[in-house]
């Protein structure tokens, strides 16, 4: 008899712990290939990759409904190297995104470590761009300006109305906040994002104060730079353009254009972009270097293909070339000269 008790509580315990944890998920994928590129001035690698075309990951997410319209959800995101095992993005655990947030009948307010708004994660919300900010050469990120990931971050999204929702992302140490305010870096982000009728778009305004932060022993200045982009849907052709502004005192100014296009292919999507960037160095920060040039300038154009072998499971192979002129001519970096193909699967679980 006090078996049959003690597994009856055993089950019921069981049970109650499966419908609590029914909102939590485990999720993540894999990324890994072979990627082959020669640089200028360099020998030509053949390596195998992992995170090329999006990094390879894991997390744990899920939710909690609060009942009168309020629901608490959390994301809990690292990153890893599948062809070695190791952890990216820093030291410590999840890494990627550490977010809790909170939806309500007056918007979404997270805070935690995540992406800004013109960067990658779920709080950012940059468009324009097919290759986003990964596919070798051709991420939006390579020779522009981004702030990565934040520490000691909020971020507030307002509710949808006819497809446009605001966004502001605050950051009191984008590192650390453990000194006064006035020692920390701080980030503000503001930005609008418009989906409807056919309509991917967003305008990013965003800036880092620099507080404390020195470059070859000098106070930097204020970073600030804007970022517009957008694409359209022509019954799944989607071409999107994309600029970016970015300027710094005492050390550069900077333009950058892009062109790109993602449409079905061969049951699968192909991608093409092409961009361009130039940048000019201010005259204080040209003698503080000793650099030779004042300009410098880089264009770059990707092709890749995505094939679904199932829902979770894409075949995709990449090629790309990268030609710097002026402060980047000599550059050793396939970013900048070079080419590079590669082919690989990414499994999503």
């Amino acid at each position: 008899m006090k078996r049959k008790i003690f597994l009856g509580s055993v089950l019921a315990s069981l049970a109650s712990f499966s419908y609590a944890a029914s909102n939590v998920t485990l999720y993540g994928q894999m990324d890994i290939g072979v990627v082959a590129g020669k640089a200028k001035h360099s020998s030509a690698t053949f390596q195998e990759r992992s995170g090329f075309t999006g990094m390879s990951r894991w997390g744990i997410k899920g939710t909690e409904d609060l009942g009168n319209g309020y629901r608490l959800s959390f994301t809990l995101e690292e990153g890893f190297t599948a062809d070695d095992g190791a952890v990216t993005a820093g030291s410590g655990a999840f890494t990627r995104e550490s977010i809790l947030r909170l939806n309500g009948p007056f918007g979404t307010v997270a805070m935690g470590r995540m992406g800004a708004l013109g960067f990658a994660q779920s709080t950012a919300i940059l468009r324009g761009w097919a290759f986003g900010t990964s596919w070798g050469a051709s991420a939006w990120s390579v020779g522009n300006v981004h702030f990565g990931r934040l520490n000691n971050a909020i971020n507030f999204v307002t509710p949808t109305f006819s497809g446009l929702t605001l966004h502001a992302t605050y950051s009191n140490g984008t590192e650390a906040d453990d000194k006064k305010w006035s020692d920390n870096a701080h980030y503000y982000g503001f930005g609008a994002k418009y989906t409807a009728h056919n309509v991917d778009a967003s305008i990013i305004f965003e800036v880092k104060d620099n507080k404390g932060v020195a470059l070859l022993e000098e106070k930097q200045k204020a970073l600030y730079h804007i970022t517009a982009g957008g694409t359209y849907n022509f019954n799944g052709v989607k071409p999107g353009l994309i600029y970016q502004y970015a300027t710094q005192e005492d050390y550069y100014h900077q333009h950058a254009f892009g062109f790109s296009v993602t449409a079905p292919l061969a049951g699968g999507s192909a991608k093409l972009g092409a961009k361009y960037l130039l940048r000019k160095y201010d005259s204080h920060y040209v003698d503080l270097a000793a650099l030779s040039e004042k300009k410098a300038s880089v264009w770059t154009v990707g092709a890749g293909y995505e094939y679904p072998f199932s829902k979770r499971t894409n075949l995709w192979t990449y090629a790309g070339y990268a030609d710097g002129a002026k402060g980047w001519k000599n550059e050793a970096d396939v970013n900048y000269n070079g080419w590079q193909v590669g082919l690989g699967l990414l499994h999503k679980f």
